[in-house]
């Protein structure tokens, strides 16, 4: 590590020459020297010193010197910088009127009034409610709850799935039990198509082609193959590229279950035959594995950032400045065949490295901390502290701009998707008058009409207002940093987990204590805690979200601990003003019942086939895209997502190269819109 040089008060230069790590009861001494501690020594003593004592260094120093002596750490100087940045954090916090972030702010001791009643009542069984309890029913908490699925007078109505959505919309897929509409002035936790667009296939085909378009602003996405389909590709790759490692995360899987390293095509091979369900449609997605991530004391580790949807257009979101840091429970080492299999190791999935018995539960917020689970201040503090002990100056604003852009590029881009999934849903679910006694009897096709061209939407039917329903969601963003500090994007959820308790060996509880029942930790006996550092994230990313929803999605200042995200900064965004475009147009082709038909595609084509391109070839086009693209089968979440909007714009970008095979795709996918485009 980098040499401590430092004079401090008291020192002369022969005892300032740059010290080795030695240890903490040596350090220590050293402090309490500086600071007075020993009227023998030559120390002047800081209070005779203004500046010193304005600062209050004194009381730091003497404070640093009785931790140092409690640590004991082998390391005493970057124990020192990491103790020093996070107090620096502090004094910056309470200068802005924040509270300081190494631990939760206090509860307050008198209860305060109601804001507003949010409904549970779709969440009774669903591993968030423990944390909604907390935030309505302690004596701080600024919510009443209601449980009552027919209670049509909430603010605030929280649901956990995509079919719960679709039964508070009162929308027409939705079959089971009814409750009342979610009323005009009350919001809903969940945007339409947000679970289908971040399904893990979904979102990976998704990105590859908008890196295909534009691939500076999509960086932050790693290299990926779709398996089996491109499997002969990403063989010819690894072949190319010898000695890079591909990680390859299973179809359907989830907390980390089935991911697996490979580094050569023999091993890609062998492992993908053993997997009983490979060969059908989507059988895994494969990336390139980073191969220079950021380390903490020898760890890998990701981080969870959240963000707050409240307006599609315009677009508007929030991102909580508190994020949650997961680590690997094994000290990382470069892959190879040896240790390529070592999950505690490689995967920084929480669900896996739980089940280390390297996995430590110890005080999240002290900045000194080696738990398992940090919030995003306490990360943040110790990345500060070792790039200082490596002669680097941190620039913690810089990182947050890069946070930034990921999530508002990010954002942008699946925004008109959204957008034409809204309009639908919420014309779906527009509330229809009675039908009338005597109503005419619809006309038959006239003969020699296709099925297909038969085929009509009531699209101008008008049943007076409008319903819009009022909607919210909270994403998950998992990023993983090298040591540059750039972040790459892992995956978004659109369902972050909310879940607050952390499995226990029963081993290691007192005695007496019940053993839990569930599988958590692969039939492990176990009991549950409930996990502060979860507790004191979670809370303050649902209060926020709650909070923005009460304000009508754009109250005048942000939540606590969260900012707004500056789209400006970002825009115009071509990926966003194209795929609009490719909305108009998919629409305009009938949207998802006819966009993928021969007779829909043409009628949004007509000015591509008048400029002299063949009508044939469109149809051969578009014949064989309905076999192939996105999916919305039951992997993805059942939400009603319009994600053939992206499947259109595959298409368009197809055909566009096979009308002007010389030029660029992006230019000719801009040539082609320019023609089409309804706007």
């Amino acid at each position: 590590m980098a040499s401590f040089t430092s004079v401090m008060p008291g020192q002369d230069e022969e005892e300032s020459k740059p010290h080795s790590a030695g240890s903490g009861a040596e350090a220590a001494k050293a402090l309490k020297s500086a600071a007075g501690a020993d009227p023998s020594s030559a120390a002047i003593e800081l209070g005779r010193r203004p500046y010193i004592e304005s600062h209050g260094l004194d009381l730091v120093w003497k404070e640093m010197a009785a931790g140092l002596e409690a640590a004991q750490p082998a390391d005493p100087y970057t124990w020192m910088i990491r103790h020093l940045s996070e107090r620096r954090r502090q004094a910056s916090s309470c200068t802005d009127g924040a509270a300081p972030s190494e631990s939760p702010a206090p509860a307050q001791t008198k209860s305060r009034s109601k804001v507003g009643r949010l409904n549970t009542s779709a969440c009774l069984r669903r591993g968030c409610k423990p944390l909604l309890d907390i935030i309505c029913n302690d004596d701080d908490g600024l919510w009443e709850q209601v449980e009552d699925a027919r209670d049509a007078r909430s603010h605030v109505y929280f649901v956990w799935s995509g079919q719960a959505l679709l039964q508070r919309l009162s929308h027409p897929a939705f079959t089971g039990e009814q409750v009342p509409q979610l009323p005009d002035s009350a919001w809903i936790n969940r945007l339409p198509g947000m679970g289908c667009i971040c399904d893990k296939v979904n979102m990976a085909l998704a990105l590859r082609m908008l890196q295909q378009l534009w691939p500076e602003k999509f960086r932050f996405w790693p290299k990926s193959w779709l398996l089996p389909a491109e499997t002969d590709l990403l063989a010819r790759w690894m072949d190319k590229h010898k000695n890079q490692t591909v990680i390859v995360k299973p179809e359907g899987g989830s907390q980390g279950e089935g991911i697996f390293l490979v580094q050569t095509v023999p091993d890609l091979r062998i492992k993908l035959s053993a997997k009983s369900h490979f060969g059908m449609g989507f059988g895994a997605l494969a990336q390139k594995y980073l191969p220079d991530p950021l380390l903490l004391d020898g760890l890998k580790f990701d981080l969870r950032l959240y963000v707050v949807v409240t307006s599609l257009e315009p677009l508007c979101a929030y991102m909580c400045k508190e994020g949650l840091a997961r680590f690997c429970t094994a000290k990382y080492e470069e892959p190879t065949a040896a240790n390529a299999n070592e999950v505690y190791m490689h995967l920084t999935n929480y669900s896996v490295n739980k089940k280390s018995k390297g996995f430590k539960d110890e005080n999240p917020f002290d900045v000194q901390t080696q738990a398992s689970k940090r919030p995003l201040a306490t990360l943040l503090a110790q990345i500060a502290a070792q790039e200082a002990a490596e002669g680097r100056q941190f620039d913690e604003a810089k990182l947050y701009a890069a946070f930034e852009e990921v999530c508002a590029v990010l954002l942008q881009a699946m925004a008109p998707v959204l957008n034409v999934t809204y309009d639908r849903v919420a014309k779906d679910a527009k509330p229809r008058p009675k039908a009338k006694a005597k109503a005419k009897a619809k006309a038959k096709p006239k003969a020699g009409t296709s099925d297909e061209e038969s085929e009509e939407e009531d699209d101008d039917e008008d049943d007076g207002d409008a319903f819009a329903p009022s909607c919210f969601q909270i994403l998950g963003v998992d990023v993983l940093m090298d040591s540059k500090l750039q972040p790459w994007l892992l995956e978004v959820n659109a369902r972050p987990s909310m879940d607050i308790s952390n499995p226990v060996r029963l081993a290691d509880a007192p005695e007496g204590t019940r053993r839990c029942a569930c599988r958590d930790m692969d039939g492990e006996e176990h009991y549950h805690v409930q996990s502060e550092v979860d507790v004191y994230i979670k809370r303050m990313v649902v209060e926020g979200a709650l909070e923005l929803a009460r304000a009508g999605g754009e109250p005048a200042s942000p939540p606590r601990g969260y900012m707004k995200m500056n789209f400006d900064r970002y825009s115009p965004s071509e990926a966003q003003e194209t795929l609009a475009a490719v909305a108009r147009i998919y629409q305009a082709a009938g949207g998802s019942k006819k966009a993928f038909t021969t007779s829909g595609l043409r009628k949004a084509l007509q000015p591509v086939v008048s400029a002299g391109f063949p009508a044939h070839e469109l149809d051969t086009a578009v014949t064989r895209w309905k076999y192939q693209g996105y999916r919305q089968d039951g992997h993805s979440e059942d939400d009603n997502g319009e994600i053939g909007v992206l499947d259109f714009a595959s298409l368009l970008r197809e055909i566009a190269i096979m009308r002007c095979k010389d030029e660029d795709p992006l230019d000719a996918l801009s040539s082609l819109i320019e023609l089409c485009d309804p706007a």
